[in-house]
């Protein structure tokens, strides 16, 4: 099969296109620079924090169709390494009821954990069955608001100082 001066031409051209192409892409594939992996976040070590004898309860606002009140204790308010805010959390119904919980905000994902529910007759925790960090959904006000309160653009504090200055800081919307 004969090629025409043109298919040739054209052929020689394509060639030089390819190579020309290969070495432009080269720069983008740059090995000066050490890129390190980012590793998927893992959840640091905790442990439980004794039962709240003489808390240190800080309210803060949830919404004004909400009828219980909401508070953490500063105290227990704890910024970890792998940037979770966990703390207790109050919830009193307004007969004076009271539920006790032991929560962790992820700031950057957006997600929360229950790590362990009070029993008052007992002064102790029972820890949670359910391990898992699941999202804070639109409808959960409580978790919003404290990150919303606590993780500025979505960073974790870098203290439980900062974390509860922060809390105290926040404004009643």
């Amino acid at each position: 099969m004969k090629l025409s001066r043109f298919g040739l031409a054209l052929a020689g051209l394509l060639l030089a296109l390819a190579a020309q192409a290969s070495e432009y892409n080269k720069g983008f594939n740059n090995t000066n620079y050490a890129m390190e992996d980012v590793k998927p976040w893992e959840e640091g070590k905790y442990t439980l924090p004794d039962y709240p004898a003489a808390p240190d309860w800080i309210g803060f606002y949830i919404g004004p169709e909400v009828v219980n009140k909401y508070f953490a204790d500063s105290k227990s308010m704890s910024v970890g390494e792998d940037g979770v805010v966990r703390l207790i959390l109050r919830v009193q119904s307004p007969a004076g009821a009271e539920n006790l919980s032991i929560e962790g905000i992820q700031c950057s994902e957006g997600k929360y954990r229950s790590y362990a529910f009070g029993d008052a007759i007992n002064k102790r925790w029972i820890e949670s069955m359910r391990a898992d960090w699941r999202k804070i959904e639109y409808d959960d006000k409580a978790r919003r608001a404290l990150r919303e309160d606590l993780c500025v653009d979505k960073t974790a504090p870098k203290s439980a100082e900062q974390a509860v200055k922060l809390l105290r800081a926040a404004p009643w919307r």
